[in-house]
Parts: structure tokens; C-alpha cells; sequence
């Protein structure tokens, strides 16, 4: 009994130290059918802190913690693509180009308006005494490749048929001479965002450092909110940042106190979200039915 003891402890051990000794995966994310390379994958384990996001040209490379197991499934999720997941061990033996499959059916785009349309503004469009910031940073991350992946947003009641124009954002500081952030759109079930809702990508890009009211033209995207949805969630994912300075960390919204837990934020692209009593400076101009 004893030697059974001893061998299972030895894969056990082998299964460990696997992730202690491949601290991370590098690879790069594909099209299966024209191999051109894919932007911006969403790549983590399921509500756990671990993820990031491919880069412009589909690269990634994806750290492990102490928690993180052999075992564990990583998911890549694209719009357009089937969601695949693989876990760390398969991934660890076999370090490339990972394809992922164009998805058959896509959502479909809504481009009929209603005859009577009235202008409305869905979330917070003013930054109160300019006091309280929401802050992309937190002090346990050590580098600004930490919040790939990262999202921030609201919780956003929807009473009436209505066409997202613009996204308006109050942007109080930022040290980053490029920013790039994906516009994401969600089902809310019991609370919580669930299944995206975007017929297609949207990534936007703040350039130099800017600060102040930020605008996002989206009539282009045709993005349609349906009032049977109750509640939608609108967030803004982190997916590429260059720094103004070595040390440059900050880039934050002005934000308020608030009775409600309307806004949502989730530190990696799987992890587990979180709501809280605040808001952010953070909306959209729409035409409502």
C-alpha cells in the first residue's frame, strides 16, 4: 500500500510543479480557415483572476497564479468565433498558433427604426463635484499589462426601444500617450452580465493623454437595446495601452456615491464580476421609441 502511496503522490507532484515551473503560455491566436491572425481574443479560467487579451496581431501571453492547476480549462472568446477551451497541460506541451472557427450564425443587426423617436441619455452623463475617480489601477497589479482584459461599466435599465448614437465618458486622469478599450454589451440575469449581445466588435482608441468628456460615434454599429431585455449591461474592456511615461499607471472616470449597485466590474476577461454602490461618468445618447 505504501508504494501506491508514494507513486500517486509523485504524479501529484508532477501535476504541481507542471505550474510552478511554467509560470506562463505564449502563443498566438488564428482564423482556421485564412490563418490571418485574430485581435483582441478574450483568453482566462472561468472565475478565477487569470486572464488577458491577445494583442493587435494575436499574440498573448497568459501568467499563472499560485491557485491555478494543471487541469484548468482556458477559454478563447472572440465575436464571430467559437468559444474553445483547452486546459493549461494541453497548452503547456504545445506553445503556437491556436485556430479558432468562424462561428455559422452571428447576431442579427437591427437597422429599422420606429417613426417617433425621442432623444434620451441611458447612464450618468455629468461628473458631479468631480471628487470621487474610478481607477483602472489597483495597487496589487505590477505592471500595466495586468489589466488586459480588465472591464468597468453600469448596469443600465431599458424601458424603451431604443438605438445607442454615442458613448459619453469623463475621463478625470490618464498617462497614456495610446489607450485602446472594446465597447461590450450584455444580458443581465439575477444581477449579473451574462451572454454578449454586440453584433459586432467595437474597439475605440484614446489617443495622448487625453482627458475630459470622451464621444464615440456608434450609429454605424446599429446597436439596439429591446426594452423586453429589462436590464442591460454597457462596459469598457482594456485591450491595449502604451504609457506616456516608464511609471505611468492612472487612467480613470469620475464617479459618485450612489443608492443602487449600478456599476459592474470584473478584474480579468473570465472572472467573476462584482457590483457596487457607484457610478461612473459613463452613458449613451440614444433615441428611445
Amino acid at each position: 500500500m505504501h508504494k501506491y502511496v508514494v507513486a500517486l503522490l509523485f504524479l501529484l507532484g508532477i501535476s504541481i510543479s507542471l505550474i510552478a515551473q511554467e509560470k506562463k503560455v505564449i502563443g498566438r491566436l488564428v482564423d482556421a480557415e485564412t490563418k490571418q491572425a485574430i485581435p483582441y481574443v478574450n483568453i482566462g479560467v472561468f472565475q478565477k483572476n487569470i486572464g488577458t487579451v491577445s494583442d493587435e496581431n494575436g499574440y498573448f501571453v497568459l501568467g499563472f497564479s499560485d491557485y491555478s492547476t494543471a487541469s484548468d480549462s482556458i477559454i478563447f472568446s472572440h465575436i464571430g468565433y467559437q468559444t474553445v477551451k483547452y486546459t493549461i497541460s494541453q497548452l503547456l506541451k504545445s506553445v503556437g498558433d491556436i485556430p479558432l472557427y468562424p462561428e455559422s450564425t452571428l447576431l442579427q443587426e437591427v437597422s429599422i427604426k420606429p417613426k417617433k423617436m425621442a432623444k434620451k441619455f441611458l447612464g450618468r452623463n455629468g461628473k458631479g463635484l468631480g471628487l470621487m475617480h474610478f481607477n483602472f489601477y489597483t495597487f496589487y497589479e505590477k505592471e500595466v499589462d495586468d489589466r488586459l482584459g480588465k472591464e468597468a461599466g453600469v448596469l443600465l435599465p431599458v424601458k424603451r426601444d431604443c438605438f445607442l448614437n454615442e458613448l459619453q465618458m469623463n475621463i478625470s486622469s490618464n498617462e497614456f500617450s495610446n489607450l485602446k478599450f472594446r465597447l461590450n454589451l450584455y444580458k443581465v440575469v439575477d444581477g449579473i452580465p451574462t451572454e454578449l449581445i454586440m453584433p459586432k466588435e467595437v474597439i475605440f482608441e484614446i489617443k495622448e493623454g487625453y482627458v475630459g468628456l470622451y464621444s464615440l460615434d456608434l450609429r454605424s454599429y446599429n446597436l439596439y437595446l429591446s426594452k423586453d431585455m429589462g436590464l442591460v449591461a454597457a462596459t469598457i474592456q482594456w485591450v491595449e495601452s502604451k504609457k506616456t511615461k516608464p511609471d505611468s499607471k492612472y487612467f480613470s472616470l469620475y464617479s459618485s456615491l450612489s443608492a443602487n449597485s449600478s456599476f459592474i466590474y470584473r478584474a480579468k476577461s473570465m472572472a467573476n464580476w462584482v457590483t457596487s454602490k457607484q457610478e461612473i461618468s459613463f452613458g449613451f445618447l440614444s433615441e428611445c421609441e
